[in-house]
Order: C-alpha cells, then structure tokens, then sequence
C-alpha cells in the first residue's frame, strides 16, 4: 500500500472516530436530567426523582445517572437511539408549540408506556435469576419468579405493576403526581 492510500485510511480512521466520540458523548449529556429541565418543563420529575430511592436518596448513595436510564429502552443500541430521537423530537416539537404536550398529570398511570423493563434491567440484572438474587424475601423471589413465568407465557406484565410510587413510595418519583397537579393550578 503507498504512503497516499495509507495517510488516507488512517485520516479516515481518526475523523471516524472523532465523529463517533463526539456522538457517544452528545447521547451522554441529552440523557442526563440537566438537559432534560433545560428546554422543557421537567423540573417536578427531576425533583421527585431526587428525593427517591434510585435518585440517590437510599443507605447506599446509588443513583441512577440519567432519565434515559428508566425511560429508553436498552434491548439493543439500535432501538436506544431511535427511541432517544423519536422521543427527544417529540419533546423539542411539543415545547415549541408544534404538537400537543403531554399531560404528565393525566398520563401518570401510564407509566409503563414510557418506562421499560430493559432499563430496570439494565441495572437489576440479578432479578433474572430470582433464585441467585442476593437479599431477596422470599415473598419478592416469588413476584420476580411469576413475573419471569408470566413473561414468557406472553403476559403483559410490566416491572411497573408492583414497582411504583403507589405500591412503593418513595420509589421513583415520589410526590410527582401532587406536584403536578399543583403545578396545572399556577398556570
């Protein structure tokens, strides 16, 4: 190979991976919850989130370190970023007025339409094996347990149906719903 064709691909090969940083880190900083109240009202969601269990607010200090941990799916990359772009444009258009915004006091109950398994299980992969998990009741291996059974029978059960802020305060968002109600009555 001459030295034209060889500067040629390792130029390539460093704009490629330039290109590609500077893309994995403008997918880090719009998943965070910093960007998210930037440009759309999310400030109840963030505050809520953060006095949780998973905003840091348990005897372990863990956190989850973006909204999109919880609510983008983690199947693939793929599905990832083409839910983080149909969901981010949604947003965008929403704020300037474009579409209708969401009604996040109406679709409360809806959770589970824009929180997915794949995220819970992104970070709580031991509770795939309910019977290797460490530290669970034997009430809670039994929930996990039926709620692998009912999964793989087609079942349309969702993590959501027993982790929530109504079964379990304190869980996600706790004081959302009473936030935004309140926040509907200042407009």
């Amino acid at each position: 190979m001459d030295k034209k064709k060889l500067f040629a691909w390792a130029g390539g090969a460093v704009i490629g991976l330039g290109i590609a940083y500077i893309a994995a880190v403008a997918v880090d900083l719009t998943g965070r919850d910093t960007f998210c109240i930037s440009c759309h009202t999310m400030e109840p969601m963030v505050e809520a989130f953060e006095r949780s269990v998973h905003g840091g607010n348990n005897p372990h200090g863990f956190k989850a370190h973006h909204c999109t941990d919880c609510h983008l799916p983690h199947e693939s990359l793929a599905g990832y970023l083409v839910m983080k772009g149909i969901s981010g444009t949604r947003d965008a258009l929403a704020q300037f007025g474009i579409i209708h915004k969401v009604d996040f006091e109406e679709n409360y109950h809806e959770m589970k339409h824009y929180t997915y398994d794949s995220g819970c299980l992104h970070c709580h992969e031991k509770v795939k094996e309910p019977e290797k998990a460490f530290g669970m009741s034997e009430s809670a291996n039994f929930a996990h347990e039926t709620y692998w059974k009912d999964k793989k029978a087609g079942k349309d059960v969702s993590c959501l149906n027993c982790h929530n802020d109504t079964v379990m305060p304190n869980f996600a968002h706790p004081g959302l719903l009473e936030a935004l109600k309140k926040q509907k009555e200042e407009k």
